[in-house]
């Protein structure tokens, strides 16, 4: 049996962690994963204890592989996760999603197994708290940075409906072999290293249907695509006539 494991990253997310742990209870009792764990990045709410009511386990991601100093974000809870929590298989989920079900953890398991198939990125269409589908249905930094920057490595993959959504299935040894970059950049650099790695003909995109994740006001923008560009220039996409530049903020976990 493929040993899968949920790993979800979080930081004070006590309100959000109240529907997410108790689908990631239901994976587990429904045998779609084998183990759910939430990655505490050091929440100072009851985002631990929260994810506990459900029987669900925390990590303090500082405890893991502490000689790499304070925790950096989301890539680097992802990095130590994929390094302290065994499996054959990862499904990475943000803890923030406003209609999360079982229907979308299963949609990105579909997928495990098939041969050929290393990484399975979750397709879908972004909606409000009401249902209704968001102005830009693939948000406004993915269509003004992450595709035209995407294009530069590989046309195919601006075909992917949320190319910078955190919701995906990776294949451990794949996962265990990445860089992860911290901050915003960390889904497009992680889409470009898995490109590189298993070709096109690697990535499926499973349709996960309608996602409710937390709308960013605009002036609330401006670091989400100033991260996702040093995401890309860590891997070497450059956009000269941009005056693209690698900010300091975003590093490497090797």
């Amino acid at each position: 049996m493929t040993n899968i494991a949920l790993l979800v990253p979080a930081l004070n997310e006590s309100a959000g962690m109240q529907r997410t742990a108790r689908v990631m209870r239901e994976a587990l009792d429904s045998g779609v994963v084998s183990s759910a764990t939430v990655l505490d990045g050091g929440s100072d709410d009851d985002t631990v204890e929260v994810a506990l009511q459900f029987g669900i386990r925390s990590l303090h991601v500082s405890s893991l592989q502490p000689e790499l100093g304070p925790v950096l974000g989301k890539g680097d809870s992802l990095f130590r996760g994929v390094h302290t929590v065994p499996a054959d298989w990862y499904v990475f989920l943000d803890a923030d999603l406003g209609n999360i079900c079982i229907d979308h953890i299963i949609a990105l398991t579909q997928h495990i197994g098939v041969p050929g198939i290393s990484f399975v990125k979750g397709g879908f269409v972004r909606v409000d708290e009401h249902g209704v589908p968001r102005e830009i249905p693939a948000g406004r930094v993915t269509e003004l940075v992450g595709r035209p920057l995407l294009r530069r490595v590989a046309p195919g993959l601006t075909g992917l409906s949320q190319p910078l959504s955190g919701q995906v299935a990776i294949e451990a040894k794949l996962a265990k072999s990445l860089s992860f970059v911290t901050g915003y950049g960390v889904e497009i650099a992680m889409l470009i290293d898995v490109f590189r790695a298993v070709g096109a003909e690697g990535i499926v995109e499973a349709d996960m249907g309608f996602i409710n994740n937390r709308y960013k006001p605009d002036d609330a923008l401006e670091e989400v695509r100033d991260q996702v560009l040093a995401g890309a220039a860590l891997r070497i996409v450059t956009m000269p006539e941009y005056g693209l530049v690698v900010h300091n903020s975003v590093t490497n976990r090797d």
